[in-house]
């Protein structure tokens, strides 16, 4: 499956909030979830994307752990990635088979999350720490089914839709916003 996705920071969540209602949204309860980040590349900016693939372990208030692993598409300018992913008994046990693959701890991202579900969309609303608030829409899709700018248009279109403002979009994973972050950048 491909993983597509729109994000854009917020300035007024309520106003998209109450969009997504008007559209029939049902909000799931706030889920904390911290995502610890493993590369084999470890630096800033320019070094961490020479990985050409990225695992994480999501720890999730629930007590539920999800372990991903995620390709991004050679054109790193949106967020399109080939994404595997699956639920994980032992977190800790899995963090050190990462560890004695190579893998090193890159970075962590904690977040507030609340989530719905719109036609084929996933919904997220969150409160990262460190970075503010976002939404983030996603949809899957299989592959070759449609392109992958098809699908952003789609995304985008919708996105606006919102009233969020076209320069509020951002192109990165919260993992990159959180390294530029660390690296004054």
């Amino acid at each position: 499956m491909r993983e597509i996705e729109v994000k854009a920071k917020l300035g007024d969540e309520e106003k998209v909030t109450s969009e997504l209602k008007k559209l029939g949204a049902v909000f799931s309860e706030p889920i904390k979830q911290i995502d610890t980040v493993y590369t084999k590349i470890i630096g800033d900016v320019e070094e961490y994307l020479k990985n050409d693939h990225f695992v994480r372990i999501r720890e999730r208030s629930d007590g539920r752990f999800i372990f991903t692993v995620k390709v991004p598409k050679a054109a790193r300018e949106n967020l399109a990635k080939t994404e595997h992913e699956t639920e994980v008994k032992d977190a800790k046990e899995l963090e050190q088979c990462l560890f004695l693959m190579g893998y090193k701890t890159s970075n962590k991202v904690t977040k507030i999350r609340r989530s719905c579900k719109i036609k084929d969309y996933e919904i997220c609303l969150d409160e990262v720490e460190e970075l503010g608030t976002f939404v983030e829409i996603e949809k899957m899709v299989k592959d070759e089914e449609i392109s992958d700018q098809d699908v952003l248009n789609e995304l985008k279109n919708f996105l606006f839709s919102l009233g969020v403002e076209r320069e509020s979009e951002v192109r990165k994973g919260y993992d990159i916003l959180m390294i530029e972050k660390l690296f004054g950048k």
